[in-house]
C-alpha cells in the first residue's frame, strides 16, 4: 500500500495515533496529511487538521515548516487556495500553541481577511490563553488595533453611502 493510501485510510478510520506514528517514521507522510485537510467532508478535514497538530508533538520542526508554507499560502501573493489552512493553524494552537508564537505577526495580519478570520482569531486567542504574559498582551493589542481600524473604515464607508 502506498504512503498516500495509508494516510488516507488512517484518517478515514480516525486512527490519529497511528497516523502520528506514521508521520514520525515517514516524514513525507505529513504532506499527504496536509492534502487531506482540503477534503470537503467536515469529519475528514477535522481529522486531518488534528493529524498535523498531533505530528507537532514528535517533529515540531517539520510541522513548523508546514506552518510557514500554510502562512505563505494564505497571503494573496501566493495565488493559492488556502481556505483549509486556518483549520490546521487552529488545531495546532489547541495541541501545541508554542509552535505558533513566531508566526503571531503573520497570523494577526492574515486575520484581517474575512475568509480566514474566525479560525485565526480563535487560534490567536488560544495562544494568548496559553501565554498570558507579554506575548499574550502583544497578540491582544494587535488584534484590538486591527479590528478597531477595520471598524473605522467600515463606518467611514457607511457614512459616504
Amino acid at each position: 500500500m502506498s504512503l498516500k493510501s495509508q494516510v488516507r485510510d488512517l484518517i478515514e478510520q480516525g486512527k490519529l495515533d497511528e497516523l502520528t506514528d506514521l508521520t514520525c517514521e515517514e516524514p513525507k507522510a505529513l504532506r499527504y496529511v496536509v492534502a487531506m485537510t482540503y477534503r470537503p467532508e467536515p469529519e475528514l478535514h477535522a481529522a486531518a487538521c488534528r493529524g498535523v497538530a498531533m505530528a507537532s508533538r514528535h517533529d515540531p520542526e517539520l510541522v513548523e515548516q508546514t506552518v510557514r508554507r500554510l502562512v505563505w499560502a494564505m497571503n494573496d501573493e501566493s495565488g493559492t487556495n488556502a481556505l483549509s489552512a486556518p483549520g490546521v493553524i487552529l488545531a495546532i494552537a489547541k495541541e501545541n500553541p508554542q509552535l505558533l508564537i513566531p508566526m503571531i505577526p503573520d497570523l494577526t495580519r492574515l486575520s484581517a481577511d474575512e475568509g480566514l478570520r474566525d479560525r485565526l482569531v480563535e487560534a490567536l486567542e488560544l495562544i494568548t490563553e496559553a501565554y498570558p504574559g507579554s506575548a499574550g498582551r502583544q497578540i491582544q493589542q494587535s488584534l484590538n488595533k486591527k479590528f478597531a481600524d477595520q471598524r473605522k473604515r467600515r463606518n467611514k464607508l457607511k457614512r459616504r453611502m
